[in-house]
């Protein structure tokens, strides 16, 4: 697995003063002397791990200084992870904790009762560390960081979008979506079949491929099922048309061959990628679709009510059975924090949400109806093969979405969410304006 250095650094900082921390803010030659600390911190035993202490060691490995690079790297992780501390002393508790515990893919036995598998997601309490303070207050932080707090904050979570419809309640959408995905993905097969296409050689061998109506969810499925046999490396592999990259990767033998043409050079992978593509201020067919699909009146509070619930975490305390043994909260933190050329260090104030906070603001809000909007600022904004919507509650803009494809056709595109700065604003004060 992959180590982020700022999880180590924020555990190895816990046990640092908020004197010292705060001092550092403003003097660059303190701030590098904590950095030896903080990694002292870290490998001592205040910090836990489950057993091998594998995510440990990867943290102290991850965090290692060889070159300037590697200095320059750190030391700007190592802001954001004195904002992230700062932060939780000032609205958590202002006391640095006893312990902490790194969450990996083993938790350590202390705090594996709070490991939850809820709503499809293995890691629905999504704490990156637990603190620890006596008697029996465990505080999970859930960590993100940004250089400055003007810079866009990074998105939450990052998933395939079927992790988010999966279960029965769901099953309308999952399949309205579905259906969607396959009739355009078999239009665009069909249309790069055609002469002049990245794959008219490939219509050649399978002429039935012009007689299929994509539109007609039974053609468009035989599309979407056509396999190919490509070569990577000199050896063959059984792929999805739809993820072909070009007809040179068919080599001289199956189809090509039988076609009696050369393979064409144009980019079959391009061409999907740019029917993706939203420009002219008119969105992208297949995200129309699933706007026009999450915004049905059946459809749209089923669902907002999904994300929210998988992105924000408010049913985390819902899910935890261990109120008897021990108090959990947890903590949305973002740090924020940078150092420039000469590793000064620019440490500014980190953004932190409360779950109850939002479990009481989506309370109020959750009699007001749903919906999806086009972000048409961002989506347009360039030639991309992606868009991006904000999920709304009544008129409060509640998350910032972005769907685009990574990698394979076939799957659903991946999902990747943020709160909006409205939202944050209302957190931060508490009230409606």
């Amino acid at each position: 697995m992959a180590y982020e250095p700022s999880e180590g650094l924020y555990a190895g900082a816990s046990f640092l003063t908020t004197g010292e921390m705060k001092q550092a803010k403003q003097d660059p030659q303190l701030f590098e002397s904590l950095y030896p600390k903080i990694l002292a911190n870290l490998s001592g035993a205040n910090v836990l791990d489950a057993a091998g202490n594998a995510t440990k060691r990867g943290m102290i490995a991850a965090i290692q200084i060889e070159t300037d690079a590697d200095k320059k790297r750190v030391y700007a992780d190592m802001a954001a992870a004195i904002s992230a501390v700062l932060g939780t002393r000032s609205t958590v508790d202002p006391k640095p904790p006893t312990k902490v515990y790194l969450t990996g893919n083993k938790w350590h036995r202390d705090v594996e009762k709070f490991k939850v598998n809820a709503y499809g997601m293995a890691d629905y309490n999504s704490s990156d560390v637990i603190c620890f303070y006596p008697p029996n207050k465990f505080v999970g932080i859930s960590l993100k960081k940004k250089p400055t707090a003007a810079a866009a904050s990074p998105t939450l979570i990052n998933n395939a979008f079927s992790k988010f419809i999966e279960g029965p309640q769901l099953k309308t959408v999952r399949d309205k979506l579905n259906d969607h995905r396959i009739k355009f993905f078999a239009g665009v097969i069909k249309e790069a079949c055609q002469s002049g296409g990245p794959l008219e050689n490939i219509a050649v061998t399978k002429k039935q491929i012009g007689s299929y109506n994509p539109n007609n969810i039974a053609d468009a499925r035989a599309l979407w099922d056509m396999k190919v046999v490509r070569y990577k490396d000199g050896k063959p592999q059984s792929v999805a048309l739809i993820n072909l990259k070009s007809e040179t990767d068919l080599g001289r033998d199956g189809i090509i061959q039988k076609s009696g043409r050369e393979p064409s050079t144009q980019s079959f992978r391009n061409f999907v990628n740019k029917k993706l593509q939203s420009t002219g201020g008119k969105l992208n067919p297949l995200y129309q679709g699933f706007l026009d699909i999450m915004n049905q009146p059946q459809v749209a509070n089923t669902l907002a009510d999904a994300l929210l619930t998988r992105v924000l975490k408010i049913n985390l305390l819902d899910e935890l059975t261990t109120w008897k043994q021990a108090e959990f909260g947890f903590y949305l933190t973002e740090g924020v924090g940078s150092v420039d050329g000469k590793l000064k260090p620019s440490i500014g104030d980190a953004n932190i949400v409360n779950v109850h906070s939002v479990m009481m603001v989506m309370a109020a809000l959750a009699k007001q109806p749903a919906k999806m909007e086009l972000d048409s600022k961002k989506t347009f904004a360039r030639d991309a093969a992606k868009v991006f919507f904000t999920l709304y509650k009544g008129t409060i803009p509640i998350l910032e979405i972005e769907l685009r494809y990574k990698g394979s056709f076939t799957a659903f595109p991946q999902f990747f969410a943020g709160i909006t700065p409205e939202f944050k604003q209302l957190l931060k004060d508490g009230r409606f304006r």
